[in-house]
């Protein structure tokens, strides 16, 4: 007979289920309501599924094994639903496409760059959670800018307000013409945001109406309308030359000491190549001494080598 710690009870060798970790046995139906009950109350992070007795993790297939096929479906959509999933290594995460318009959940590395989405292929920086712009040469702060900007936009369309170009205060336009008053006493235009005086209240706008019209250019010292503004005509560009760069001028004599690459592109030797400032998924824009391979301060190269020899400090 074979005493169950959950219940107390006593069972014969066939009702209880021993557990493969530890050894510790209770009766099946047990095990079953206690998967059952952590499951309905949403607890479905692996680290809830313990042996009662000393706490060691369950394998998840003993999951699998004690619930019914519609119990264990539920947990499955649970687990997805809040990206816990099984099988996932160390350095994966499950993560949700951060396009509003699509519903992809897909695995990525947890230190990497940017997400890609397999589904609708939008690609987004992990760091500001908004589109990828790197390669843009924009940074994160940049880019929270630009996105405010095209959330102004957005709201300015709907709502009807506008921010003053002085103190930056929002300013609803509730009637009466585009030409706008700030409480902080400066004048502008709800249509393009610019700064005007009085004395522009009527000019700056096409037809000098300021209810109807769309706004003028400032062109020479005046607001004149855009098609009067001469057009310039675009620089004919000379015929480029291609120039073929031959496969060892793309490659580093000497690969990055963390990820290995040798691409220009990707890792510049500086220094007198003696680091490798390195700009792969992986490295993430981290400084490294050739000598050595330890992680060296962007701001502080020099002091990672001895003045005098240029020697590292570090071998």
């Amino acid at each position: 007979m074979v005493d169950c710690n959950i219940c107390y009870c006593n069972y014969k060798e066939e009702e209880c289920y021993t557990l493969p970790n530890c050894l510790h046995q209770f009766c099946k139906s047990c095990l079953s309501e206690q998967l059952k009950t952590k499951i309905q109350s949403q607890q479905i992070d692996l680290s809830d599924f313990k042996c009662p007795q000393c706490g060691r993790l369950f394998n998840p297939e003993i999951i699998e094994h004690f619930l019914s096929p519609e119990l264990y479906k539920k947990y499955c959509d649970y687990a997805f639903q809040f990206n816990k999933i099984m099988g996932l290594e160390d350095n994966e995460l499950l993560t949700n496409c951060l396009n509003e318009k699509c519903i992809e959940k897909f695995i990525i590395w947890k230190d990497a760059e940017y997400m890609q989405c397999p589904s609708c292929k939008m690609k987004f920086c992990r760091k500001c959670q908004l589109e990828y712009h790197a390669d843009k040469g924009i940074s994160c702060e940049q880019q929270k800018e630009l996105h405010k900007d095209q959330f102004y936009i957005e709201m300015k369309k709907n709502l009807k307000i506008c921010r003053c170009p002085k103190c930056n205060n929002m300013c609803e336009k509730i009637s009466g013409c585009n030409f706008m008053y700030c409480r902080c006493k400066t004048n502008f235009c709800f249509l393009c945001d610019v700064e005007l005086t009085e004395a522009y209240h009527s000019s700056h706008f096409q037809k000098n109406d300021p209810y109807n019209s769309p706004c003028r250019v400032w062109y020479n010292g005046t607001w004149v309308d855009p098609d009067k503004v001469p057009k310039v005509e675009p620089v004919k560009e000379e015929a480029k030359v291609v120039q073929v760069i031959p496969v060892e001028e793309k490659e580093n004599k000497f690969p990055c000491p963390n990820c290995g690459s040798k691409n220009k592109d990707v890792s510049q030797l500086q220094f007198f190549d003696k680091v490798v400032q390195c700009q792969s998924v992986k490295c993430q824009n981290s400084t490294f001494c050739i000598s050595c391979q330890k992680s060296v301060s962007n701001n502080d190269i020099i002091g990672h080598f001895n003045q005098q020899t240029l020697l590292c400090k570090f071998k």
